[in-house]
């Protein structure tokens, strides 16, 4: 029996598709830079006999706990600005086996040499971890936001609470948006898992913006477009820092008390 896409999927590809091409023209998904998971488990109803004829791929390194969900994710070397035009290429749902000895491949996939992300299993990992937050946040989006980045290139900036402290005082969104700030993972070989489990315990203390030192930043959302957003706000800081400092002079930015009475006066979003 062949998997059929409900009216939810069909709407969750083309979100991951929209952001896609929103992070290729900020100029944040350079080739195929970037990766995204989104739980889907709950709008998923999988039959036995789905099970059965679906391709099999054997994985040993997918977290057990995640076993039986279902994950829309993209592919391996697949670029964002791809998905688009081709979304069953470059996008795939699967569901980790029973046994955890790999993965039941649902839909998409429909190229040549495809298989998810190569980040999977640090995918998974995280959305472990942020199904133990109670699960309204489905989406991991990883990609290369260009002026966060540059900011853990400066010294000024390398350290977590100079960060946040300079992204909050740019615009008031950022704190409105980002209450708790970003996470700072200091530098880990690209793909290690080193860098999954900094990021998971990142997450785990509460942050929905994470960002790679010298690398890349991801978040996390209900859905592609809050995760995007997120990142979008705190990338919109970082520019207007660096613009300030493009002038010779370090920037005023808004004053602790000021970004404190933002926090106090909107303390649903903080």
């Amino acid at each position: 029996m062949t998997f059929q896409l409900n009216p939810f999927l069909k709407k969750s590809i083309q979100s991951v598709a929209d952001v896609g091409q929103m992070l290729f023209r900020k100029g944040w998904a350079e080739k195929n830079a970037g990766n995204l998971s989104w739980d889907v488990t709950d709008t998923v109803k999988v039959k036995t006999n789905q099970l059965k004829t679906s391709a099999f791929h054997k994985n040993s390194h997918l977290p057990k706990e995640m076993a039986g969900r279902c994950f829309l994710v993209t592919g391996t070397g697949t670029r964002y600005r791809d998905i688009e035009k081709d979304p069953a290429g470059c996008l795939c749902i699967l569901r980790p086996s029973e046994k955890g000895n790999g993965y039941h491949l649902l839909w998409g996939g429909q190229r040549p040499g495809f298989g998810p992300t190569s980040e999977l299993s640090s995918h998974l990992r995280m959305q472990s971890s942020l199904l133990k937050r109670g699960g309204k946040l489905k989406v991991v989006l990883h990609t290369h936001p260009n002026e966060l980045i540059v900011l853990t290139h400066l010294p000024e900036t390398n350290n977590q609470e100079a960060l946040n402290w300079a992204l909050w005082g740019m615009i008031p969104e950022a704190k409105l948006f980002v209450p708790k700030g970003v996470g700072l993972v200091p530098y880990r070989l690209t793909g290690s898992d080193e860098l999954a489990g900094a990021t998971v315990e990142v997450l785990e203390k509460g942050y929905k913006v994470v960002l790679w030192e010298k690398h890349g930043a991801l978040a996390v959302g209900a859905d592609p477009d809050e995760a995007f957003d997120l990142l979008d706000a705190m990338n919109k800081s970082a520019t207007m820092y660096l613009l300030c400092k493009q002038t010779g002079r370090n920037p005023q930015g808004l004053t602790r008390e000021q970004v404190e009475e933002i926090a106090r006066t909107y303390p649903e979003k903080s």
